[in-house]
């Protein structure tokens, strides 16, 4: 995957996390957001390190094979830009899209209403300081 895969993958996943929303299916819409911002910062990691493409294959790749959102912010050079005192919208946005899990596939239907969903989408898509907003300048 090139740096512009992982960009196009990235706004996918978040059109198809608006498009859940818009159909009801809180769930699916939560677990979409978490992979846009995952691709984004995969995104941005590229770029911090000059790679052509996200390394998957290898010892290398099994080093970057990473969902945590956590540690990809820090593979991605991001730690001290996404910091309370520095930006505490930006911080705020980020404490609420880091609590998303790629294990929470297997987690029972219902975990998200249309309230809690929302919350997460804003907090990916608000101007200036949503999650993918702000990312999306960065990658």
């Amino acid at each position: 995957m090139t740096r512009k895969d992982l960009q196009e993958l990235s706004r996918l996943r978040l059109r198809e996390a608006q498009a859940l929303y818009k159909a009801h299916f809180y769930d699916g819409c939560v677990y979409l957001a978490g992979y846009a911002v995952e691709l984004g910062l995969k995104a941005r990691i590229c770029r911090l390190l000059r790679l052509e493409q996200y390394p998957l294959a290898g010892d290398i790749g099994r080093a970057f094979k990473v969902h945590s959102l956590d540690q990809l912010k820090v593979l991605a050079g991001l730690t001290t830009e996404i910091d309370v005192k520095k930006n505490k919208a930006l911080f705020d946005n980020w404490s609420k899209a880091v609590e998303w899990d790629p294990e929470q596939r297997y987690d029972a239907p219902g975990k998200y209403n249309a309230n809690a969903a929302k919350v997460i989408l804003d907090s990916l898509t608000s101007k200036p300081d949503g999650v993918f907003t702000w990312l999306s300048r960065r990658w």
